[in-house]
């Protein structure tokens, strides 16, 4: 239920849920492995609000590493500890 899973979806063919769900089915799946070390590209793109709230909350409970590109600018404010700009061939780190 905190990856919004919830009631007929739960026995559901995961080829018949949207691609959202399946988005967050897939990130549960790599939680429970005990993947400590997460590397996203733009995992918020095709989720609507209350998902994205659900899969800010469920990292921001995720004990490991997350290691993300994403170009959602609330997103970004939101979740990082650290952030770093790619600005032309240099990387450089946010100062805020």
């Amino acid at each position: 239920h905190k990856f919004l899973i919830e009631g007929e979806d739960v026995r559901k063919a995961v080829h018949l849920l949207s691609y959202g769900q399946r988005a967050r089915i897939a990130l549960a799946r790599t939680i429970l492995t005990g993947a400590n070390f997460l590397i996203l590209d733009e995992p918020i793109n095709h989720l609507d609000i209350p998902s994205r709230d659900a899969f800010y909350h469920a990292l921001t409970q995720y004990a490991g590493t997350v290691l993300l590109v994403a170009h959602d600018r609330d997103f970004v404010q939101r979740f990082p500890d650290r952030i770093w700009k790619i600005v032309g061939e240099k990387v450089i780190r946010d100062a805020e």
